[in-house]
């Protein structure tokens, strides 16, 4: 990411960073007088290590916004999917499926399989997202709790739903951060962290909410 007044501690380096320059310059002088006998030398110095301060405080502020994205992102994405998905199958309740031919088909919670991947870089989940397309279907989830149309990708194995997963809402960190998704290499770099913290959050949402979903039918796995 290239540097941005966004990001940069303008308000700790005038009210913070910037008067410090002159207490690290006294300090360095009285440690050291024979080596900096000039108190403008030491000041500077002070000054040096002042900017390293800011520079310091500016990168914390550019991971703890992609942190904060990130979290933001996963949390979205496990109230409005995996968690939504995981109360579903938590109920004993037959669910019924809608598919693109028109047929509607039952199943109980425990004749269904989840798979939801979670992607390591931009490039995985590319990979991931284009096989799932490939070898699924759209099926809707006729579930009459529910106002919104609920679907799913799906298809039928030896009369076992088996449901591909995967957050598409990954997708949407390149427009929020497009000097770092610019190019195949940055994007892939970057995504990496990324895709770290949006984990990260994950797991911590499934222990929050372990009493209401059915965490043993949600099978993650790192793709």
């Amino acid at each position: 990411m290239k540097l941005s007044f966004k990001f940069f501690p303008v308000k700790d380096l005038f009210y913070s960073v910037v008067p410090t320059a002159g207490t690290y310059g006294g300090y360095i002088q009285g440690i050291a007088p024979n080596i900096f006998p000039n108190m403008w030398i030491a000041i500077i110095i002070g000054l040096v290590l002042s900017i390293v301060l800011a520079l310091i405080f500016y990168y914390e502020n550019i991971k703890a916004y992609k942190k904060s994205l990130a979290e933001i992102l996963a949390t979205g994405y496990f109230m409005n999917f995996t968690g939504r998905l995981g109360k579903l199958l938590k109920t004993k309740t037959p669910i019924h499926f809608s598919f693109p031919d028109g047929s509607i088909k039952t199943f109980t919670s425990n004749m269904i399989r989840v798979e939801i991947g979670m992607p390591i870089s931009l490039s995985s989940l590319n990979k991931y997202s284009e096989n799932v397309e490939m070898n699924s279907d759209i099926v809707y989830v006729r579930e009459e709790t529910y106002s919104e149309p609920f679907w799913v990708r799906a298809k039928v194995e030896d009369n076992v739903l088996v449901i591909y997963e995967f957050p598409r809402t990954l997708f949407s960190i390149s427009r929020y951060m497009k000097e770092d998704f610019s190019d195949v290499y940055k994007a892939e770099k970057n995504s990496k962290r990324i895709y770290s913290f949006f984990h990260e959050k994950i797991d911590q949402l499934r222990i929050e909410y372990s009493s209401e979903i059915s965490n043993s039918k949600l099978n993650f796995i790192t793709v």
